[in-house]
């Protein structure tokens, strides 16, 4: 399995966390990722089911079989054929990209910001608030840019993430 369909997986994961309060939440997500060299586009969709504050269970409608699955610190996914099994407390990159994500789902930019070395923008207009969180300069791994649009209840309606690499990938959620 390689790093960008885990990361995928992470997002769509995570971008359907509430904020800490919340005890349990379902929602549907569509994915739509865009290769950089290619333009190929891929799509994806699901749903997720979070019980706060450490259990997720995400599972792909569309690729059908792929999961993610989150109980504390254990990561568990599968993305086609390739399965994994990660202690996100003892792999520094895992750690690292899950706390970006629970950060920007549950409204710590800031801290997104001063831990990825990135600049932040918030926006409110029409109901809904776009953050844009950018890098201030390029690395080999994560994240270019983050665009988080949530509405009411501080739910994440739409994000965009783009890797350093390229890589564009694009969720929406409903709930």
């Amino acid at each position: 399995m390689n790093l960008r369909h885990i990361v995928c997986i992470l997002t769509v994961a995570f971008a359907c966390v509430l904020p800490a309060r919340a005890e349990k939440h379902v929602c549907t997500f569509t994915r739509i990722q865009t290769l950089p060299v290619t333009g190929k586009v891929t799509h994806g969709d699901g749903r997720v089911t979070l019980e706060a504050p450490d259990k997720l269970e995400m599972i792909y409608d569309n690729p059908q079989g792929d999961y993610l699955i989150i109980d504390g610190a254990t990561l568990s996914s599968c993305t086609g054929k390739s399965k994994m099994k990660v202690n996100t407390e003892r792999n520094k990159m895992f750690r690292n990209l899950r706390n970006t994500l629970m950060n920007c789902i549950t409204g710590k930019y800031e801290q997104v910001a001063m831990d990825n070395d990135a600049d932040f923008k918030v926006e409110d207009g029409s109901g809904v608030r776009t953050v844009t969180i950018t890098a201030r300069k390029a690395a080999l791994t994560g994240y270019a840019r983050i665009i988080i649009d949530y509405g009411r209840k501080n739910l994440p309606l739409r994000m965009v993430m783009e890797e350093f690499g390229g890589l564009l990938t694009e969720f929406q959620f409903t709930y």
